[in-house]
């Protein structure tokens, strides 16, 4: 298994940090351009709501990225040091009431875009975001 890290101060320029560290893992690990693409746009939408939802883009609060894959599966976990939040109440952006809001897409696109998405508060504070990929 192969193991990576990065750990960004939360500013939305360091977004491209999280690029670079994906394209690396991605180089390795062999995902066609098209779940390649799907899997960029859920880690690059939770890493900025991780910069700036849950860290307030407070730049000494750290976001921390760790990428794992072995053949079949990348594994992607993004914590940040936020108040977390209670995903459950997040709005539905499908709805015809939010269908206008421009605010609350972020975690319904990063789920739609990889095979499994989990959050969780952690008791120490902050989130926790974990995705999975596989390839097709």
């Amino acid at each position: 298994m192969t193991k990576l890290y990065l750990e960004i101060g939360s500013e939305k320029a360091n977004i491209k940090l999280v690029e670079r560290l994906m394209e690396k893992a991605n180089r390795g690990f062999g995902l066609n351009y098209e779940e390649y693409c799907k899997m960029m746009i859920a880690v690059t939408e939770v890493v900025m709501n991780a910069i700036v939802h849950g860290n307030k883009e407070n730049s000494l609060k750290k976001v921390k990225v760790y990428v794992e894959y072995e053949k079949k599966y990348m594994k992607i976990v993004i914590m940040d040091e936020g108040d977390g939040f209670e995903i459950a109440r997040l709005p539905d952006p499908t709805t015809h009431e939010n269908i206008l809001d421009l605010h609350g897409r972020g975690i319904f696109i990063a789920k739609a875009m990889v095979d499994e998405f989990f959050y969780q508060h952690l008791d120490g504070g902050g989130s926790e975001f974990v995705m999975i990929v596989r390839k097709k």
